[in-house]
This record gives structure tokens, C-alpha cells and sequence, in this order.
């Protein structure tokens, strides 16, 4: 696989465990709690899309899971090698995209993607659901977060736009031409609750929640943010 140039910024960012912000080595609770209620269900299998460098796939292995963790970037993968055989656990690491997975259907009793299915459009957003729905198990558990529609958020990015740093190449997908902050050089789409549930067409959701944060970015900066956190089972 040939990295783009947006791809090959993820790399800097991950290229190391212990300079990065204790954000990137700590699981959310929140997925933690929805991993433990996949176990009482006799969940064992679970994918872990977009691992970057592992949090949620060390935390998953830490539990008994048997996990597979996926990305993109090579050297969050090799970071994850790393953290895991530090923890001496194990787990296949998998680089490919998000929108054509390489297993077989009903591979996973659950999967979680946390902060990466809104760095696409639309259309290829719609690909990536339905390409996870095929790889669960009938009624199997998901845990996905999409980028909130916030009015701040977007006035935000048409100000850039007027700057010329930003452009939005679809409507509210946007993208950084220059002076891009965080990940920013990637799409970011954001969806209101009316679009991600027509997106999520083929799950029942279970939980739907609108999660606000603030938090330090990798340049040091403190931002907020808001996203929508779901989970729900496969038809």
C-alpha cells in the first residue's frame, strides 16, 4: 500500500509510545465499559479499526479478547507491536483501510472505531458502515464515534476558509490546504444526528450520546471538541 501525503502525517504522530500525550495511552472508559458488557454476552472476538498506537487494542488483549487491531499508519503499528509486546500480550496488527477489510464475514463479535470513520466523505463513510456490518456477527456489538455538527466547530473552519487555509469539499467535510492544526490535513466530516443515524442503517442503536471535551493537542494547544458517541448491534 502506497501512503498519500495525508497519510504519511499520521507518522510523526505516532512514531514513539512515551513522548505522546497521556491521551493517546490511556483507553476511554467508556469503551472499556462497552468491552465489558461484550464479554457478558459471550463476545471473544473484537476488532479494533483505526488502533493507532493500540490503547484500545492493549486494553481488549489486557481483558482476554481475542483482538485484531487495524490502521493505516505503519509506524502506529509498529508502536502498537511495541506496547503490546512490552505488556507480553499479542495480537495481530493488520495495515490496510478502513473501507475494504481483509476477513472473512461474521469474523467479530465486536468492533470498535474510535475518532477514525469521519476523516472520509460521505459516500465513502457509508462504505466503511456497511464494510463493518458485514465483518460482525449477526447482533454484533459496535462502538463508533463521528465528529459532532456544532455551530463553533464549523464557524471555525469557514473563518480558515476565508483565509484560504481550509477548503470544504463537500458539505461539511473539510480539509486543510495549509497551517494545519492537529490532524486537521485529513478530511473531517460532521455529522448531525439526523445524518448518522441514516448512516448507521443496518445497526440497531442502542446509545446514541452527544460527548463534549476539552482537551490538549499534540502541538500543545487546548481544544475542544464534541462527538457523537454510538453503540449498536448488528442487525
Amino acid at each position: 500500500m502506497i501512503l498519500s501525503p495525508r497519510t504519511q502525517g499520521w507518522e510523526p504522530i505516532w512514531a514513539g509510545l512515551d513522548g505522546l500525550p497521556a491521551y493517546w495511552r490511556a483507553p476511554e472508559q467508556a469503551v472499556v465499559a462497552w468491552a465489558e458488557q461484550l464479554w457478558e454476552v459471550g463476545g471473544r472476538r473484537a476488532l479494533d479499526l483505526g488502533c493507532g498506537i493500540g490503547r484500545h487494542t492493549v486494553a481488549l488483549a489486557h481483558m482476554g479478547f481475542g483482538v485484531t487491531a487495524t490502521d493505516v499508519s505503519p509506524s502506529g503499528l509498529v508502536t502498537c507491536a511495541a506496547w503490546l509486546a512490552r505488556e507480553r500480550l499479542s495480537a495481530p496488527l493488520v495495515r490496510h483501510r478502513m473501507e475494504t477489510l481483509p476477513f472473512p464475514d461474521y469474523t467479530f463479535d465486536g468492533l470498535v472505531a474510535f475518532n477514525v470513520i469521519y476523516h472520509a466523505v460521505v459516500g465513502r463513510m457509508r462504505c466503511v458502515l456497511a464494510e463493518f456490518r458485514r465483518v460482525l456477527r449477526p447482533d454484533g456489538r459496535l462502538y463508533v464515534t463521528a465528529n459532532a455538527r456544532v455551530e463553533i466547530k464549523i464557524a471555525c473552519y469557514r473563518a480558515d476558509m476565508e483565509m484560504g487555509k481550509c477548503q470544504e469539499i463537500e458539505p461539511f467535510t473539510f480539509v486543510y490546504l495549509r497551517d494545519a492544526p492537529g490532524d486537521k490535513y485529513l478530511p473531517h466530516h460532521y455529522c448531525d444526528e439526523a445524518e448518522l443515524r441514516a448512516l448507521l442503517a443496518g445497526f440497531v442503536v442502542d446509545d446514541l450520546r452527544l460527548v463534549r471535551e476539552e482537551y490538549t493537542d499534540d502541538d500543545g494547544a487546548v481544544q475542544t471538541g464534541a462527538h457523537y458517541h454510538v453503540q449498536a448491534r448488528r442487525l
